[in-house]
């Protein structure tokens, strides 16, 4: 795919997105990350399922990913034509048709396990949902798509500009790239705050016929569910970010190390792959610049093996070993390597 076809393609979807925000249908949103699930947001969906069965109610179902307080789950949330989408918090399966009849029947907004509105204005006093003391300081980058897009849907993400990074980087030098990713003040997540561009550009360096990227898609510490709910919420912005760093570090072949007691991540990362292949981003001359990378999952259940100077060996499937947190050393298959904790 060239990229004006990708272009072309994001153009469609952003209608696509248009169509689906002004639908004359009601949306229904079913938080469905993990946390959701573990809480009973599968319940809840039947529930919702059974009630629009019944009523005769016709209406569309959107699974998205955690939107950030776990603790509010199961989210239910309703959005009526032409009105701002309305969030329900920690809503049992018994409590949907009392939701679901206020809006459909009685034509008013139900207050029971009321969270708050997704509008940019007041709304009958309910407070706005990211007013809630944990979200108002926050400034959404990373997470700006987690519980608003379906995951499993490519063109919800490039309809929110996804990939558009990625053709940015493209049309640049890797050495550009690299300027800009050191002027971002961008560092290592896994704890030590190491500075990207440092990592990236000493891989780049090393004398080599061929370079690994490696995304660290593992838990470095016990309760930090930030790289699953990533994934499960938003896989795309992964795989897009990978894609960026493979290109300056001159990577061709690309690795997510996942432990397998993350099933809902790993499927979705999966799907969003195929998808990848489908719109030509993965292979060779990607976007037709030359640019090529193949990717592949490495499940792991063992948090001892992804320790920095073990991972490339857990890839490996050699022992694991103690070695000094360093970069672009000879690692898989004794080509330089590049593992970043996204």
């Amino acid at each position: 795919m060239s990229t004006k076809t990708l272009d072309a393609r994001r153009r469609q979807a952003a209608l696509k997105w248009q169509e689906l925000q002004s639908s004359t249908s009601p949306l229904i949103y079913i938080g469905a990350a993990s946390c959701g699930l573990a809480a009973g947001a599968a319940e809840v969906q039947e529930a919702v399922e059974k009630y629009l069965t019944k009523a005769k109610v016709e209406a569309r179902i959107i699974q998205v990913g955690c939107i950030g307080p776990c603790y509010l789950e199961p989210l239910l949330d309703i959005q009526m034509p032409g009105k701002p989408r309305i969030s329900y918090s920690n809503v049992r399966p018994s409590d949907v048709p009392l939701i679901l009849e206020s809006f459909f029947e009685k034509k008013e907004i139900a207050t029971m396990r009321l969270a708050g509105h997704f509008g940019p204005a007041e709304l009958d006093g309910i407070p706005r949902f990211f007013d809630m003391p944990m979200l108002k300081p926050q400034v959404r980058i990373v997470l700006r798509n987690c519980g608003i897009i379906d995951p499993d849907d490519v063109d919800q993400y490039l309809a929110r500009d996804g990939y558009l990074g990625l053709e940015k980087c493209l049309s640049m030098p890797w050495t550009e790239v690299l300027d800009v990713v050191k002027k971002s003040g961008l560092r290592g997540r896994g704890g030590a705050g190491f500075p990207t561009w440092r990592k990236w550009l000493t891989c780049r360096e090393t004398p080599s016929d061929g370079r690994y990227l490696i995304c660290n898609a593992d838990e470095g510490d016990p309760g930090a569910f930030m790289n699953r709910s990533l994934i499960e919420g938003d896989p795309h912005a992964v795989l897009e970010g990978m894609l960026i760093a493979a290109y300056t570090i001159g990577a061709s072949q690309g690795y997510v190390y996942i432990r397998a007691e993350y099933p809902l991540a790993i499927k979705r990362l999966k799907k969003a792959i195929g998808q990848m292949r489908e719109l030509g981003l993965l292979g060779e001359k990607i976007l037709g610049v030359g640019v090529q990378l193949r990717h592949q999952n490495q499940r792991g259940s063992r948090r001892f093996c992804l320790r920095r100077g073990n991972r490339s060996h857990c890839l490996d499937r050699r022992p694991a070993r103690h070695a000094p947190d360093t970069s672009a050393i000879p690692g898989r298959l004794g080509a330089p390597w590049q593992a970043d904790d996204h």
